[in-house]
């Protein structure tokens, strides 16, 4: 309990420290820019934001930069300051948003662009030194006012472009950036239609593999089929005298194993054409590229007759 206690106070002492800290920067940044020593003063609100963030510090810290002229950067903490105050509820959300509003057109924009048929690969970009993700290019970006420099780095070579942004313009920046290799491109269509073809080829095989296994299964109830006739045949003229009804037990026995057996081997011949069908579904409505054209024809159908089961088989690869 001690030690608990005493870690409360441990950090309820820094707590206040933090807070003390924060309000002597909150104060050394409204002298500071009461003296329009900006980049003191934005660095004192922000130092002050950080150890004890708020909506008033916030809305200091963007009022520095805008006063200085550096308008993303003071819209960009603007919107800072409105997303806490709405999660807070407070009355200033709606007066900050109209402050957004109205700074928001002066804002000037900056879009970095490569050619279409670019490689961004072996690419790296910064952006005034910091660094720019290569899936940003072609995306308008809020700056401030002012000549931005773009460095990039295309397979070791740096190449360095400065664009001058107007307060309220827009401006664009296209990077001189290598073309993608064309046998690159090829392989990776070759190895497209490559995997197409080989996906087409497997969902044919597992068509045709289900309709084979439908054939099988249509053969074993054919055989069994067959069997139980002949068992029932034979039970009916040895042990029933001719007559289904007059069966001994011996009679009786066999004649309702082969009935069991011939009701399975129904099912196994219903199920087996189930399977031929679900297969021929299968391989016929797979696509097909252009490569193939129309090189496979198939054609397989069961067919039963009065002395069992059979299927026909025909077509081309």
């Amino acid at each position: 309990m001690r030690v608990l206690v005493a870690g409360i106070v441990v950090c309820g002492l820094a707590g206040a420290a933090h807070a003390d800290r924060a309000d002597q920067l909150f104060k050394k940044g409204k002298k500071l820019l009461a003296e329009k020593r900006y980049p003191e003063a934005c660095t004192a609100f922000e130092e002050s934001d950080r150890l004890d963030p708020g909506i008033g510090t916030k809305l200091n810290v963007a009022r520095c930069y805008q006063e200085w002229g550096k308008l993303a950067t003071a819209w960009r903490w603007f919107s800072d300051a409105e997303q806490m105050a709405k999660e807070a509820k407070d009355d200033r959300a709606q007066k900050i948003h109209e402050i957004i509003e109205e700074l928001d057109a002066t804002v000037p924009r900056l879009t970095v662009k490569a050619p279409r048929d670019a490689s961004t690969s072996d690419v790296v970009i910064k952006l005034d030194g910091i660094p720019f993700d290569v899936s940003a290019l072609g995306i308008e970006r809020r700056v401030d006012p002012g000549p931005h420099q773009i460095d990039y780095t295309v397979k070791g070579a740096k190449q360095s472009k400065v664009i001058p942004v107007e307060r309220g313009g827009s401006s664009e920046v296209m990077l001189n950036l290598p073309k993608k290799s064309k046998t690159a491109d090829k392989l990776k269509v070759d190895s497209s239609v490559g995997a197409s073809e080989q996906s087409e080829q497997t969902r044919r095989l597992i068509g045709l593999g289900v309709s084979g296994g439908g054939v099988v299964a249509m053969g074993v109830a054919g055989v069994l089929t067959l069997r139980a006739r002949s068992d029932y045949k034979h039970a009916i003229s040895a042990h029933c005298r001719g007559v289904g009804d007059m069966c001994d037990a011996i009679g009786q026995t066999a004649t309702q194993s082969a009935r069991h057996r011939a009701n399975i081997a129904t099912v196994v011949t219903v199920s087996g054409l189930a399977m031929v069908g679900v297969g021929l579904f299968v391989y016929f409505t797979t696509p097909t590229t252009a490569s193939h054209g129309a090189e496979h024809a198939l054609y397989l159908a069961p067919s039963i007759g009065g002395d069992g089961t059979g299927v026909v088989l025909g077509g081309a690869f």
